[in-house]
């Protein structure tokens, strides 16, 4: 290669076209290690293993000479990997650099290996190389370049034995593929690849590649899983599960009830709770401010279809995005549409106050204290059946698929199933009555709580006892809701307390203690929050989501 001078006078257009793409200092480096010659084999760094040549360690500095124009100490350290590649590529070793040109070029240095023409035929056998044209410049710096990035970002420090380990997959896979590969990376290693390049963090940043490490990390999904960021879901619940082990919340008390509330459920937008006031009271969830009171204060006597309000407290309520359901110490239950709170319907099927609530899709379920079940049509709401076999009231049901457990204070716990009516198991352990029952997703636990101020786990498939938390709380166990989602079991008690405890272990995991004023009737959960109900008219919303941004991706 020629002198700078020689560089400035070829082909200027080339030159020029380079030079505004290149800042000085890349400029000047690219043009040192074209215009430096590479070493001859007799004083090569690498070890030629024939014991006559020094071993150069690329740990250590290199000599280098200060040139004319250069600044520098003398000694300058380069990193391994990058010192073996210019060595690799001084050598020939990355030849594909020559291919990419289209044509072959001289990249020779000394003038012994400048080939000369005579009579059609080279003087020596070394090939004579065309000048690359502007094009072939381009191509060619750009496979210089990335070949050397890759191989500093790869740390990879190859020999002539070896051949280069570092490959970058953008470049040869299709996008497809290139998703499939990092779908089985966790969320550690994709915010890592995001900061390698603008295609990696394409890559990186794919939805579908965090849906896979979401659902690694946490489970499944059951909600609509489409068009979700899956990236924003996995930061806000990665932050929620860090509050949740450390019990930051953001309380918050919602007054208006009168007299004791004895059952609470909420969603994202709406809270909705009834009392011994006989009203239910619809709150929303962002402000805390009471948007709609149903029943004791209204004219029953104005309604179109004369079916009128509770006229006893209201113990249980359920509901879902098209229908409420409520039960009282009236003996009747009264659904109504959503969302304009509509009475339709009035189940007079009890001899005494219905203590719980709960149905699905065709079926709607009630228990009471005269030691029965009814179920209903949901559509019709007619009485299907009539389910005997607790000999004390039966404080709480729980509706999954075809299986209907409940609890009694008869101390035993029935499995029910809903289209024959028939019984098909009996869980006993519990030495007082039952108060309250929860039945997982899967229909595969069972969790209940009672007088005897302990928690139990049950597997419903053997009827056998999983484990027992005794002495949960040091009264009894009013309320117990199971998140099988995050494998947390929220219970409240008559000691004034709300906890949280792990369903694999059972392990106490936080205690909320008198943040009520007197018993806790009712306590419900989901990822965000916990809101309980209590005898001092009030409820607690203990909010671990306050202030996260991206909330509504959970939605």
């Amino acid at each position: 290669m020629a002198d700078n001078s020689t560089i400035r006078s070829a082909d200027p257009t080339s030159s020029l076209t380079l030079r505004s793409r290149l800042s000085t200092r890349a400029r000047s480096a690219v043009t040192r290690i074209f215009k430096e010659p590479p070493p001859k084999r007799s004083d090569t760094p690498i070890n030629t293993n024939d014991g006559t040549a020094p071993t150069q360690s690329f740990d250590s500095p290199i000599q280098q000479p200060i040139k004319n124009g250069q600044r520098g100490t003398g000694k300058q350290r380069i990193p391994s990997s990058l010192r073996t590649w210019i060595l690799n590529f001084r050598n020939d070793r990355y030849s594909s650099y020559r291919h990419t040109f289209g044509k072959p070029v001289n990249i020779s240095h000394s003038p012994s290996s400048t080939s000369t023409r005579r009579n059609g035929s080279y003087r020596n056998r070394e090939k004579s190389y065309h000048k690359p044209s502007h094009e072939s410049h381009r191509g060619g710096l750009g496979a210089f370049i990335q070949s050397g990035l890759v191989t500093i970002l790869s740390n990879s420090t190859s020999t002539k034995e070896e051949k280069p380990l570092a490959i970058d997959i953008m470049t040869i896979f299709p996008a497809e593929i290139v998703t499939h590969i990092f779908s089985y990376l966790d969320h550690k290693t994709l915010l890592s690849c995001e900061l390698v390049s603008h295609s990696w963090y394409s890559a990186a940043i794919c939805s579908q590649v965090w849906k896979f490490a979401f659902e690694n990390e946490y489970g499944l999904w059951n909600k609509n899983p489409y068009g979700r960021d899956w990236k924003s879901m996995f930061e806000v619940k990665t932050i929620l599960n860090k509050r949740w082990r450390k019990g930051q919340v953001n309380p918050t008390y919602l007054k208006g009830h009168t007299d004791s509330v004895y059952c609470v459920q909420f969603d994202r937008q709406k809270i909705i709770t009834g009392s011994r006031d006989r009203t239910i009271r619809v709150w929303d969830i962002t402000t805390g401010y009471c948007t709609k009171v149903i029943g004791a204060h209204q004219d029953s006597d104005s309604l179109p279809n004369a079916i009128g309000y509770h006229k006893g407290s209201i113990l249980c309520l359920q509901f879902d995005s098209n229908i409420l359901v409520t039960g009282s110490s009236d003996h009747t239950c009264i659904v109504y549409s959503l969302p304009s709170f509509t009475p339709f319907l009035k189940l007079p099927g009890h001899r005494m106050g219905v203590l719980d609530v709960c149905f699905d899709n065709s079926h709607m379920v009630s228990c009471s204290k005269d030691a029965s079940i009814c179920v209903w049509d949901r559509s019709t709401g007619l009485l299907l059946k009539r389910l005997r076999g607790h000999e004390g009231p039966v404080n709480a049901v729980q509706l999954r698929g075809s299986l209907l457990a409940s609890a009694s204070g008869d101390a035993s716990i029935k499995i029910w199933d809903i289209e024959t009516g028939a019984c098909t198991k009996t869980f006993t352990g519990h030495t007082r009555g039952l108060a309250c029952i929860q039945l997982s997703k899967d229909c595969r636990t069972i969790v209940s709580g009672g007088n005897d101020q302990s928690i139990r786990v049950w597997d419903v498939a053997s009827g056998s006892l999983k484990y027992e938390i005794r002495e949960a709380h040091r009264s009894l166990v009013r309320s117990l809701y199971l998140d099988s989602s995050n494998k947390r079991i929220i219970s409240g008690s008559y000691d004034q307390s709300v906890r949280v405890w792990d369903l694999e272990s059972g392990k106490s995991l936080l205690n909320f203690p008198r943040w009520h004023g007197s018993w806790i009737l009712a306590a419900r959960a989901d990822d965000t929050r916990i809101v309980s109900a209590s005898q001092d008219s009030q409820i607690l919303v203990l909010d671990f989501s306050s202030g996260i941004r991206r909330l509504e991706s959970m939605d």
